[in-house]
């Protein structure tokens, strides 16, 4: 009979690298909004 092995714990770099994209998104989307508040008013 088999035994069921656990399943395998991702390693903590590949979550590191899940947080560190989403941080870039958010700074991506806060620095484009900043922008697009800047340039309108400076119209």
């Amino acid at each position: 009979m088999k035994q069921l092995q656990p399943r395998e714990a991702s390693p903590l770099y590949v979550w590191l690298a899940f947080v560190l994209l989403g941080l870039g998104v958010i700074a991506y989307v806060a620095g484009y909004l900043v922008f697009e508040e800047i340039f309108a008013f400076l119209k």
